[in-house]
This record gives C-alpha cells, sequence and structure tokens, in this order.
C-alpha cells in the first residue's frame, strides 16, 4: 500500500487523530448511502460538503479535492464516480502519514 506523507501544523496535532477518525467514518457513510435503494444524494453531497470544507482547515487539502469530486458527483447522481472517489479517499486515510512542521 502507498503510503502519502502530509505536513501539518504542529498545533494541530492534537486533533488530527479524532479528525481523520471522523473522515474515515464519513468515507464509510458515503459507501453505505451509494448501496441502499433509493441513493440518498442529498446526504452523500452534504457529508462531500464537509468534507470539501474541512480538510484545508486541518491541512489535508487532498480530503478537500475529494470532498469537492464526490459532491459534484453527487449532483450528477453518478454512482459509480461516488464509489470509486470514497474509495480512494478511503484508502488514502487509512495511509496517510502525518508529519508535524
Amino acid at each position: 500500500m502507498k503510503t502519502f506523507i502530509a505536513r501539518v501544523d504542529p498545533d494541530l496535532s492534537d486533533l488530527i487523530p479524532t479528525f481523520l477518525e471522523r473522515k474515515r467514518r464519513d468515507a464509510r457513510a458515503i459507501l453505505s448511502g451509494v448501496t441502499v435503494e433509493p441513493i440518498d444524494f442529498e446526504t452523500v453531497s452534504r457529508i462531500a460538503h464537509n468534507l470539501k470544507g474541512e480538510g484545508g482547515s486541518y491541512g489535508l487539502d487532498v480530503v478537500s479535492l475529494y470532498g469537492a469530486a464526490i459532491e459534484a458527483a453527487a449532483r450528477q447522481h453518478d454512482v459509480e464516480a461516488i464509489r470509486g472517489y470514497a474509495n480512494e479517499l478511503s484508502a488514502y486515510l487509512d495511509s496517510v502519514e502525518i508529519k508535524y512542521e
């Protein structure tokens, strides 16, 4: 598995572990949201919108990029794109290594 390096402000060191766990839950919620009929695109879009807004605040712009992509896919009702981006986000969150600098 590839490891990603994220350089984060040391002032956030107490917050990052909880943030990453919440974002893992968000990714799982998105994946769950596109496996149950009827698909709740509004909820998927809302979760993705939050991802988009929060990632950069924690120094993890990649999270914001995935949030934006998932939000756009939800607006288009593109289940395969949502699933793909959510799986990629999960893989990123599971393999990111935080460097406090």
